[in-house]
């Protein structure tokens, strides 16, 4: 279990690493947004950082049912990957896109910190 919780933390550093330098890149207009590695690379860690979380809940027997911090987690989830995409594909204008890549990082702390706390309302 421990090296399955090392890949999904490896996998959460390099998909914000991804997301940040890619929305980096699109507001500056950096030709390299064009390059394939661009456009595949996010999908293929994101695609193995859902795997691990998946096979971690699966083994420690969480649920969204039974862990709400978990469901918490589920719905930035789902927040992010919107805001993601107004960032990148569907936003028209230059302000648009970077307010949504702000916002979707917020998500992505606040995500990551719901899973250091195992606390929706990351109160104490």
């Amino acid at each position: 279990m421990l090296a399955l919780k090392i890949v999904h933390v490896s996998c959460v550093t390099a998909s914000f690493s991804l997301f940040f330098l890619r929305g980096y890149w699109l507001l500056r207009g950096s030709p390299v947004m064009r390059q394939r590695w661009v456009k595949i690379a996010p999908h293929t860690v994101d695609s193995l950082l859902l795997a691990s979380a998946i096979a971690l809940a699966w083994q420690l027997g969480y649920s969204p049912a039974n862990a709400p911090w978990l469901a918490a987690k589920i719905c930035a989830l789902l927040l992010y990957i919107g805001l993601g995409m107004l960032a990148f594909r569907f936003g028209q204008t230059w302000r648009t896109r970077f307010v949504a890549w702000l916002c979707a990082q917020a998500v992505f702390f606040y995500i990551v910190a719901v899973a250091i706390t195992h606390n929706p309302l990351l109160s104490t």
